[in-house]
């Protein structure tokens, strides 16, 4: 599935022009800290309005600015895994992940090579 995101913003001392674009299900972003990488992710995953762009999923638009069409974050099916360890801190970033594709009800020989 193709995802495209092209998203402006302003973020205090930061001007944020960000576009990318992968036919991957799963993504990292990395960067120095200060680089707005948890606001990307905020505003593709819909807690964040940028000030103008369009963020498309598949065929689906979930935010343009230039046809008003923002997409509640509940809709989107778009999830990111925060640097804090939100989920189980006494489970390693593998374990967690591999958590929720139990929960999905993957077998266990699945879990571990798919997280």
């Amino acid at each position: 599935m193709r995802w495209y995101a092209s998203i402006r913003n302003r973020v205090g001392p930061l001007d944020l022009d960000v576009e990318m674009e992968t036919t991957s299900l799963v993504a990292a972003l990395v960067g120095p800290n200060g680089s707005g990488k948890t606001t990307i992710l905020r505003t593709l995953a819909g807690a964040r309005n940028p000030a103008e762009g369009r963020i498309v999923i598949g065929d689906r638009v979930l935010f343009d600015s230039s046809t008003s069409v923002r997409v509640e974050p509940e809709d989107r099916q778009v999830g990111y895994v925060p640097q804090g360890y939100g989920l189980f801190p006494h489970l390693t970033a593998l374990d967690n992940v591999a958590f929720g594709l139990k929960r999905a009800g993957k077998s266990s020989r699945d879990r571990r090579p798919r997280a």
